[in-house]
């Protein structure tokens, strides 16, 4: 099955972090479920860092889907970088693309895609995109 990716657009943002021991699973690569982690950690502190805190409460981002793509295996001692950039844009949901590249290899290990969803909380159903949010997603603005 060939599986075609979305073009990253926007950087967004980037953090960096050396793989830790514990998450490697038996097989001697991190485990896959780590990646998932590495990348919602880097869409919670881009968030965090709009001023976007996710509380349930109000209006917000909730996750709808996730797709991972592992390209190589990752071992124990690497650095690594999760980049993230911006990807479609609808009405009320956006897809941001992930990738984990380690340090001395310029190609992505894996490619993480989720598309986000604006949302009433209370009332349990989608919103459009705030204007300031979609500025940030276009690269028109650093904040919302």
């Amino acid at each position: 099955m060939d599986h075609q990716e979305t073009k990253p657009g926007v950087k967004l943002s980037s953090i960096q972090f050396p793989i830790r021991w514990g998450e490697m699973d038996s097989l001697g690569h991190v485990n896959n479920t780590e990646y998932l982690r590495y990348f919602e950690e880097s869409r919670i502190r881009w968030s965090d860092s709009l001023g976007l805190h996710l509380d349930g409460k109000g209006e917000g981002m909730i996750l709808l889907k996730t797709t991972v793509t592992y390209k190589k295996q990752v071992s124990y001692p690497a650095n690594v970088e999760v980049a993230l950039f911006a990807g479609e844009i609808g009405r009320s949901s956006f897809h941001v693309i992930n990738t984990l590249t380690v340090e001395g290899d310029s190609s992505p290990a894996a490619v993480g895609e989720f598309i986000i969803v604006w949302f009433d909380y209370p009332a349990g159903k989608s919103l459009p995109i705030p204007a300031s949010l979609r500025a940030v997603l276009e690269g028109k603005a650093q904040t919302v």
